[in-house]
């Protein structure tokens, strides 16, 4: 950790650091048949920043994620509304905690096809996970979802993201439903907040999805 590499799996690692990889290293076919999605994650303060990912089924690489700094709520409903129409998207999938309630709200008001997702709501469990699995909220299962599809899937060559995706450790509440590890909890660990690995768990975010079989204070655990 002190050298920055993270291992292979660890007891609390969520997504091991193999699953990641190839998913980086895999070229898949992506059936532009598929609906394109969007996800945004905004940033709050300090040195996070706004994420924005796409993926069309199997493929989150061929329109490369947008990272940004210092910008304003307007100017990204801007630019999110923007790469909207420049892509066909057919849904954006926006974390609506703090700041983002205001995007949320402004891309409604425009009438585009945004569903607000809040990390720590009730899991929809539209999509069936392995066996055994069950999530303590809509973060959770987005993070669930996400680990599955990448065993077929394939994303960005992006050294960030994968950091994020191997950085976020998790545990169970007293239901055994998994908790994802805080973003504070990350920092306190030295580690970036993960900004990209949530936003590419946003576009997971939509109310169901194709089956993936056809090719503690610490934690999150809001009601």
């Amino acid at each position: 950790r002190v050298l920055g590499q993270f291992p292979s799996a660890s007891s609390m690692q969520f997504i091991p650091s193999l699953l990641a990889d190839a998913a980086r290293n895999r070229d898949v076919f992506a059936d532009p048949g598929d609906p394109l999605v969007m996800g945004v994650d905004v940033a709050r303060f300090g040195d996070d920043r706004t994420t924005i990912y796409f993926r069309r089924g199997k493929d989150a690489r061929k329109i490369p994620p947008i990272k940004l700094h210092g910008i304003d709520t307007m100017q990204l409903v801007g630019r999110i509304a923007e790469e909207m129409h420049r892509h066909r998207a057919m849904h954006v999938c926006v974390d609506e905690g703090g700041i983002g309630a205001g995007v949320v709200d402004r891309l409604r008001q425009m009438n585009q096809p945004v569903i607000g997702v809040q990390f720590g709501g009730k899991p929809l469990g539209a999509v069936k996970l392995g066996e055994g699995v069950k999530c303590a909220n809509r973060r959770a299962e987005m993070w669930a979802i996400m680990r599955e599809w990448l065993q077929t899937g394939m994303i960005p060559d992006d050294q960030e993201l994968s950091d994020d995706l191997i950085g976020v450790e998790y545990g169970f509440n007293v239901r055994d439903e998994i908790i994802l590890e805080k973003k504070e909890h990350m920092k306190d660990r030295g580690l970036a907040s993960p900004d990209d690995g949530d936003g590419l768990a946003l576009t997971f975010a939509v109310p169901a999805h194709p089956s993936f079989d056809d090719e503690a204070d610490k934690w999150d655990d809001e009601p």
